[in-house]
């Protein structure tokens, strides 16, 4: 064999040996260093945290709201929740003629209960026929409310001032001014109306009938 191609095969034959051996190192550097990953991996994942914990628990309950009243003809605070169990509102006002008046007070307060607020919020007045439609259009209405300390008896009689006036029982508004009732009966809330046939009243108000049924809505919230 020639001696030149005797030194190449030598020379290549040593590059493909390094070549090989490089080779395996970087194989081997490369599965010591996965290795490491996992072991390091593994390591991580069987490290626990100390842990401790606190509880705390609640009781949520919703109160009751609910508002009673009384006149001076049933001096009882009782509760009056439909119009067919209606307090008396004791008026008086029979054989009335022009320029009469009369009056009467309901009071109202809340009965083991949350606070809240009342108005008057209608005023339904059937009559018995074209005479009582002429006297309920004849009555001119004033409504005093006021607020006072419980197991109080209200003033209230044709002179007592104040309030607003309304001409014909039908023309109360349904939006008065709420009054503020406190919890548990603390406070009372008191009406006073008064009712006064007009003076100028037409005739055919004469035998005419008037029933009116007064509504009170108590809110809380």
């Amino acid at each position: 064999m020639d001696s030149g191609i005797a030194v190449a095969e030598s020379r290549r034959s040593r590059r493909t040996s390094r070549q090989s051996r490089r080779r395996r190192t970087f194989a081997r550097a490369r599965a010591l260093l996965v290795g490491a990953l996992v072991l390091g991996v593994g390591a991580s994942a069987t490290v626990a945290a100390w842990t401790d914990n606190e509880f705390a628990s609640s009781q949520i309950t919703a109160g009751t709201f609910s508002i009673v009243s009384r006149t001076a003809s049933a001096p009882t605070f009782a509760a009056h929740d439909a119009a067919a169990n209606a307090v008396t509102l004791p008026l008086n006002a029979t054989n009335l003629y022009p320029g009469q008046s009369r009056s009467a007070w309901i009071q109202i307060t809340t009965a083991g209960s949350v606070p809240g607020t009342v108005q008057l919020t209608g005023v339904v007045a059937p009559t018995n026929g074209a005479n009582g439609d002429t006297l309920r259009d004849s009555l001119d209405v004033r409504i005093v409310p006021t607020t006072a300390a419980a197991n109080t008896t209200p003033t209230c009689d044709t002179g007592t001032t104040g309030g607003i006036t309304y001409t014909g029982i039908g023309n109360v508004p349904t939006t008065l001014p709420a009054q503020t009732l406190q919890a548990n009966g603390t406070n009372v809330v008191n009406y006073c109306i008064i009712i006064t046939v007009r003076a100028d009243a037409a005739t055919t108000a004469q035998g005419g009938i008037v029933t009116p049924t007064w509504t009170f809505t108590g809110t809380t919230g």
